[in-house]
């Protein structure tokens, strides 16, 4: 091959993957895009390893918010841009299991860490956890079928022990010690729990609630609040107005200032500062959500960071493409194409 010949080759080569590489981010940002999932917070709806695709075409696309190929994860360092949500197949609802941009990372929003909880609070509701349970406008939340929680198991005898061929077919990985020598500790689904009651050993199983402060800080700052003690906290709606005091100002000052791009502060007299004019009201320009893992005493989300601004939604989990079990180093062939609820 003349260097004529070679040279036309190569350019028509880089002309091709120009154009393969244009397709494919053009269906990531726009269409789908494949995630996959490293923690266990949504265990057992997503496990870890799996491969799943989230539809953007749900709560609709947004325009680039910076200049790059966002599966390579390379992007013009400095470069900003305008962006818009176009119109979507469905409003978000509540149960709703989504993939959102982590708010608290001081990045381009499209440039943050990805996340996958479940949807619990949207613009408008009031959101409590009540020993464990989530609570939305006063009404508690029909727990999934799959969600997880901390079990507090009591033996009848303390040499008796809870093997891995009596936890396994519940789904059921450990049962960790405790100080008390009758009393066990396991994560588990409602129905396994009560699986795990009806064991001729077992005196009696009941939710273990935590009454002590989390390891990490919840939202809002300097709150009294637990992990399964939680609450009542509102999430911000659109255009909804609210007034500032010192006990919204914890709960709002972020929204404010990182979310919404006002300087906002306190002032000495005990008023508000939004934009350098004294205000002690505030009206929202976009709405928010709240979310929390599915696995609830293994989970980092909106208890202990905050709300999900509506620009930060990046669309819904639909289903499972495959699933790589690290530990085992296999693939779990179950969960191939499954979809997610």
């Amino acid at each position: 091959m003349d260097a004529r010949s070679w040279k036309h080759a190569a350019g028509a080569w880089l002309k091709s993957l120009c154009f393969a590489l244009l397709i494919a981010t053009g269906i990531q940002v726009f269409l789908v895009q494949p995630f996959v999932v490293p923690t266990s917070s949504m265990a057992k709806t997503i496990k870890p390893g799996d491969y799943i695709l989230v539809s953007k075409l749900h709560y609709g696309p947004r325009t680039p918010q910076s200049v790059g190929l966002p599966f390579l994860d390379l992007y013009v360092p400095g470069v900003h841009l305008p962006s818009a949500r176009l119109p979507g197949l469905a409003e978000p609802e509540r149960g709703d299991v989504v993939v959102f941009h982590y708010p608290p990372e001081k990045k381009p929003i499209d440039q943050k860490t990805a996340y996958v909880k479940r949807l619990v609070g949207l613009p408008g509701d009031t959101v409590e956890v009540q020993n464990g349970r989530a609570v939305v406008n006063g009404k508690p939340l029909t727990a999934v079928p799959t969600v997880q929680q901390q079990w507090d198991v009591h033996l009848k005898d303390p040499r008796m022990r809870l093997l891995p061929n009596h936890l396994r077919p519940l789904g059921i990985r450990t049962a960790r010690p405790t100080s008390d020598p009758n009393r066990r500790l396991v994560t588990a689904t409602s129905e396994a729990a009560d699986a795990l009651a009806s064991y001729s050993f077992v005196q009696s199983v009941e939710l273990s609630a935590s009454t002590s402060p989390a390891k990490q800080p919840t939202f809002p700052a300097n709150s009294d609040f637990t992990r399964d003690e939680y609450g009542p906290v509102p999430v911000p709606r659109k255009n909804q107005t609210v007034r500032l005091t010192d006990s919204t100002w914890s709960l709002y000052k972020k929204v404010i200032r990182q979310y919404e791009g006002h300087s906002a502060e306190r002032v000495e007299s005990g008023g508000f500062r939004i934009d350098g004019q004294r205000n002690r009201r505030y009206t929202f320009e976009q709405d928010y959500f709240f979310v929390m893992g599915d696995n609830l005493d293994n989970s980092l989300d909106s208890r202990f960071w905050g709300y999900v601004p509506e620009d930060h939604l990046n669309g819904e989990a639909v289903f499972t493409l495959f699933s790589w079990d690290r530990e085992q180093n296999v693939f779990r062939v179950g969960r191939t194409l499954q979809g997610l609820e």
